[in-house]
């Protein structure tokens, strides 16, 4: 068994170096530019692009965006819709018969094995002839290190939102009750419990029904609060995992035992998914929530089920702990590569970059995000964009959503949309961003062979702790036999290669 793994290694290494994507030219070594240039892109070349494909509208081979960059760029676009969830496994069998395309999105653990077998081609030398590029991916950006060997650069990460979620509250609700939206300082813990309980039980939307929630258990904010790790967090120079914080568990715990018992917390939290919590919110059953900056659907959701509710929802600072901490949690960034087939050739390498120089440019932006002028788009009388027809069906925003885009929070902000809500989404940012919650060991847990193998099993048995404590099956003292359950059955393990992965990094 060993040497059949070892011969198959070998064979996918083989196939990822030896195998040539379409049109492999060769020609000069790449050089600057930020536009095309029809003196120096005298020759046409083909290019294979694959991205992940998901429900709705699909391009079609002579997508007007695809016409308009194969006539800029001297070019011939041939992109490869595929099915999202089949996305890397379709990937692993392109590797295996030398048939990768020469421009792709990659996640961490492919990236991390086939960049050790040469598949993408190193930019750590070649960003810097695109200034552009450069500038909008600068090798200092936290995101530019995650998985890449010291030094070394082999794919452009997706550089967006790295905090995202943050408590909010629906004022209105609070107007109903008579109740005072809080200030940043005024937001603690127990004024977060005191709005839930009235929430939960002072029929907040005036229906005359009890049919309203205090909070669900997806807020994070509060585990931040009580001094819980974003998965790990470091001191005295070592890694260590939220789930050794006993001490700051319990005083979590108790908090949400008490939520629990009084009916403040959402009695079937245990069951309730992502999307079944977004329905409570739309269906105007929760009125406190952690979410994201896209609240107006909430609000638009509500106003068409409610026609008379008028829903006003605030974002708030994250809830302060009793020892006055507080944190809105960062997402995990960077694990996400766009790559360039190492096989493609000096020409259609300098051509992709091309591309993606002008891409993450104002022009190149405006026509991956919002389409071809006159096609998906349009000015009116008065002077206003406006969509046409062709916006839905033709999905011209598919590529910047699904492969690759220029840094930044504003990609699903468009020509038309309201400055109303473009300045909303700046207020936005900025106030998640002023309390991030991140996570010491990002990226590291790839390079744990026991963590890939236990950590799925073992964090299920400790959140299945919690909400046996939280539902009062088990004292708050049983997290103590939690946490060394953990450790015991491989959390040590997980522990040392974490800290080894960081001492290599």
């Amino acid at each position: 068994m060993k040497l059949m793994k070892t011969v198959t290694g070998s064979l996918l290494a083989l196939s990822l170096i030896a195998g040539c994507s379409s049109g492999n030219t060769g020609g000069n070594a790449p050089s600057a530019s930020t536009s095309s240039d029809a003196g120096k892109n005298k020759e046409r070349i083909p290019i294979t692009i694959a991205a992940q494909y998901w429900s709705g509208p699909k391009w079609a081979e002579d997508h007007p965006t695809i016409k308009y960059l194969n006539e800029k760029f001297n070019v011939d676009i041939k992109l490869q819709l595929i099915n999202g969830p089949e996305y890397n496994e379709k990937l692993k069998v392109m590797a295996a018969s030398g048939s990768l395309p020469d421009f792709y999105r990659v996640y961490s653990d492919t990236y991390l094995a086939w960049q050790r077998e040469g598949a993408f081609v190193d930019l750590t030398g070649e960003l810097a002839k695109y200034k552009d590029l450069s500038a909008a991916f600068p090798k200092d950006n936290e995101a530019m290190k995650v998985l890449n060997p010291s030094g070394k650069l082999y794919g452009l990460p997706e550089i967006s939102w790295t905090v995202r979620d943050t408590v909010q509250i629906r004022q209105d609700w609070l107007d109903n009750l008579g109740m005072k939206l809080p200030s940043a300082d005024e937001f603690t813990v127990d004024k977060f419990y005191e709005i839930a309980k009235a929430f939960a039980k002072q029929d907040p939307d005036k229906n005359g029904k009890n049919d309203t929630v205090g909070f669900a258990a997806n807020i994070t904010a509060l585990r931040n609060a009580f001094g819980i790790a974003n998965e790990w967090t470091k001191k005295d120079g070592k890694l260590f995992p939220h789930q050794m914080q006993v001490e700051e568990y319990k005083a979590y715990l108790a908090f949400m035992k008490k939520a629990y018992s009084e009916g403040v917390l959402d009695r079937d939290f245990v069951l309730r998914k992502t999307p079944e919590i977004e329905d409570l919110m739309k269906s105007n059953k929760l009125g406190l929530f952690s979410y994201h900056n896209l609240y107006t659907d909430i609000e638009s959701a509500v106003k068409k089920t409610y026609p008379e509710t008028k829903p006003v929802i605030v974002p708030m600072a994250p809830p302060a702990g009793p020892s006055g901490l507080r944190g809105n949690t960062n997402i995990a960034f960077g694990l996400t590569k766009q790559v360039i087939n190492a096989k493609a050739g000096k020409e259609k390498i300098d051509r992709i970059l091309q591309i993606l120089d002008w891409w993450v440019t104002e022009e190149g932006t405006k026509v991956m995000k919002n389409g071809v002028e006159g096609v998906h788009y349009k000015k009116n009388a008065e002077g206003k964009y406006e969509i046409t027809d062709k916006w839905e069906p033709d999905v011209p925003r598919h590529l910047n959503s699904n492969l690759f885009k220029r840094p930044g929070t504003d990609f699903n902000l468009y020509l038309w949309t309201d400055q109303a809500e473009i300045k909303r989404n700046e207020d936005y940012k900025a106030l998640v961003e002023k309390y991030p919650w991140p996570n010491a060991a990002m990226g590291l847990e790839v390079y744990s062979d026991t963590y890939k193998k236990k950590s799925a099993d073992l964090n299920a048995k400790f959140q299945e702790a919690m909400y046996k404590i939280i539902m009062g099956e088990q004292p708050v003292e049983s997290i103590e036999k939690a946490s060394k359950d953990w450790l015991a059955n491989g959390g040590e393990q997980i522990i040392k290669e974490i800290n080894e992965a960081a001492v290599q990094k």
